[in-house]
């Protein structure tokens, strides 16, 4: 249906149309115009089989009358098409490149519904006939890329770990064992606890542990337990959703065990954490997996974690305060 009268006030349409009516008259106007924009446009059923394909697609395909085509199974006109996927999945490829021949097309798939929402076919526009229309768009992607390459690379420098085995000062037997110790546990994968009393170095060995393992180019991330109020110790940890209580980002929030995914976390004064959390905490250790806070994303980790503590273990979990 066209605009009329009846649609126009002095300033052009009018305030308020009705959406029923918005899309009378929208839509008609838009196929017209992409087609009329674009290099051609092709329409099938759900089958993939051709319904419909502009005079000007034809021309460029060396067709010489579109309605001898109707019938036929897209992928014979048009061997890389994807429409077929499109009308089977009624997802969408909203901007995408397909060779004909020696070229390359820029193109985007639509899926086709009824009034009722049902599946019934596939679009597919020719937008560009040559693919170096996009070099300014591909550009402007890659320095981006670089410019995200270059934020990452300075962050994962900040989460450096600064010190090797050689650092770990002492000459006596004792101080000899646990350099040996160290690492022959930097060529192995598995968790660590590391306990000794305060001030013996402990941070100082995970981080030679670390920079002496496979794990020596990713990130070292050091989390001192103790040091964060029992409240907030679960977001600091596991990161936190949007809005995920009171007083929190608008904005999801990466906790320590995402930062340090490739790498290795350092959870100092290990004994310090919350009981409810050690059950948290286990699960990241056997599934390699961590969910944040007020979310149902689940998302998959590499992360080494190496343990501290200068407390009694196990008379805590005597005790019953530790797992």
């Amino acid at each position: 249906m066209a605009i009329t009268r009846s649609d126009l006030d002095d300033n052009g349409l009018l305030l308020g149309l009705s959406p029923d009516r918005f899309r009378e008259v929208a839509m008609p106007l838009l196929f017209d115009h992409l087609n009329a924009q674009c290099e051609g446009t092709v329409v099938v059923n759900r089958q993939a089989r051709i319904v419909w394909l502009s005079d000007k697609y034809a021309a460029r395909l060396g067709i010489d009358d579109p309605r001898s085509v109707r019938g036929r199974e897209i992928e014979e006109i048009l061997p890389a098409s994807l429409l077929r996927r499109v009308a089977e999945s009624g997802q969408a490829h909203l901007l995408d490149l397909m060779a004909v021949g020696d070229e390359h097309f820029v193109v985007t798939r639509l899926p086709l519904r009824d009034e009722d929402g049902t599946l019934v076919g596939a679009i597919g526009f020719v937008l560009l006939d040559r693919a170096q229309y996009l070099k300014p768009l591909v550009a402007k992607y890659g320095q981006l890329q670089n410019q995200l390459a270059a934020t990452q690379r300075e962050l994962l420098q900040a989460r450096r770990a600064r010190y090797s085995i050689a650092g770990f000062i002492g000459t006596s037997p004792a101080a000899a064992e646990v350099k040996r110790q160290a690492r022959r546990a930097a060529q192995l994968d598995a968790t660590l606890l590391l306990r000794g009393e305060t001030g013996t170095g402990k941070e100082l060995l995970a981080q030679g542990i670390h920079n002496l393992s496979p794990r020596a180019q990713g990130p070292f991330v050091a989390v001192n337990v103790a040091a964060i109020p029992d409240t907030l110790v679960e977001a600091e940890l596991f990161g936190t959703a949007p809005g995920a209580y009171t007083g929190a980002e608008r904005r999801a929030r990466i906790g320590k065990f995402e930062l340090a995914d490739g790498g290795t976390l350092f959870l100092d004064e290990i004994g310090d954490l919350p009981l409810p959390l050690q059950a948290k905490l286990l699960r990241v250790l056997q599934e390699q997996e961590v969910e944040p806070l007020g979310s149902n994303r689940v998302r998959r980790l590499d992360v080494r974690v190496i343990a501290a503590t200068h407390v009694d273990l196990e008379a805590r979990v005597a005790a019953g305060s530790f797992r």
